[in-house]
């Protein structure tokens, strides 16, 4: 297949926060027992950000491990995109707060981009058009829901399920990394309050707290994103069997072993990583794919992201040295 770009995920850099909240401790407060939380859940702690810190504040901790990684030249960033439902405030857009403390370019672009866990594919799409489009040459893309922000602790459907953390991928153009190939995404129709944040939701709350209905989330995941994969790869001429790596969105242990059965993929391709620190939402996809940027063995994968909306995205990215 013919690269309609040379624009390359170059590098990633991650964040996320050292404190961890145990879920075997709340299993009493929700009478679940420890093999739903290793079967289905297959989440044992969720890392949790300090109050003090803002969103911005965990995307700028994730450029500080990317510059570990990558020798990235702030002078030349064109493009700062924010992946993020969760920002500092409702206006400056949190792009912008990024920008101004990480000293970004004058000229730079800065957008947020609010969606949930499809949110990185949704990003890599849009920041690769744009580059493409503009002959730009390096962008910074951040993810970051702090979902602790809106989660209701005593709330059975999501306390025991999200984690905070922070990403930056560096694209930039001819250099080593992965390109993307193809893209496909999708909304359910009448599906936006499978999760909604409509509040605040108590007295005295001073944000939103996040409402899930688990059943229909995972109804419109395990129909829409096999759909979604199988449609991808037909398009772009590749079979399962051509792929590496299925990088899905681990909204939970549960949906993923789902989707994976639907697709007959081996246990071997579809890691789940989140054991420790939680569903990072947008945040999700970038994390397992941070390896798999520093290693570059793998010559095809594909990132499949689900959730808030009902919306979902599944892109293939191939290898070039």
């Amino acid at each position: 297949m013919t690269l309609l770009t040379n624009v390359r995920i170059h590098a990633i850099g991650s964040y996320l926060p050292t404190h961890r909240a145990a879920n075997a401790d709340l299993l009493p407060r929700f009478s679940i027992d420890e093999e739903f939380l290793r079967t289905k859940l297959g989440i044992a702690a969720r890392a949790i950000k300090d109050n003090s810190e803002e969103t911005s504040d965990l995307c700028v901790k994730a450029f500080h491990d990317l510059q570990t990684r990558s020798g990235i030249a702030l002078s030349e960033v064109q493009i700062c995109c924010v992946v993020t439902q969760n920002p500092d405030v409702s206006i400056p857009h949190t792009a912008a707060i990024v920008h101004q403390k990480l000293g970004l370019p004058r000229s730079c672009m800065t957008f947020d981009l609010s969606q949930g866990c499809a949110g990185y594919v949704h990003g890599l799409a849009l920041l690769t058009s744009v580059m493409a489009s503009l002959d730009l040459r390096s962008a910074l893309l951040f993810t970051c829901d702090p979902y602790s922000k809106i989660i209701n602790p005593a709330d059975k459907n999501t306390a025991l399920i999200f984690g905070d953390g922070a990403t930056v991928t560096h694209l930039a153009c001819n250099l080593p990394g992965y390109a993307l190939v193809d893209a496909n995404f999708g909304t359910e129709p009448g599906s936006a309050e499978c999760l909604i944040a409509n509040g605040p939701a108590n007295e005295g709350a001073v944000r939103p707290t996040l409402q899930m209905n688990g059943t229909a989330v995972l109804m419109h995941a395990t129909r829409a994103v096999p759909a979604s994969i199988s449609a991808l790869l037909a398009k772009s001429g590749r079979k399962l069997d051509d792929v590496d790596l299925f990088l899905l969105h681990p909204g939970s242990k549960r949906v993923v072993d789902l989707i994976k059965k639907s697709l007959k993929l081996p246990d071997t391709k579809v890691p789940f990583e989140i054991e420790s620190y939680g569903n990072t939402v947008s945040s999700s996809i970038p994390l397992m794919l941070q390896q798999p940027v520093l290693e570059k063995q793998h010559a095809r994968l594909v990132l499949s992201g689900f959730g808030v909306g009902f919306s979902w995205g599944s892109c293939l990215i191939e290898l070039h040295n």
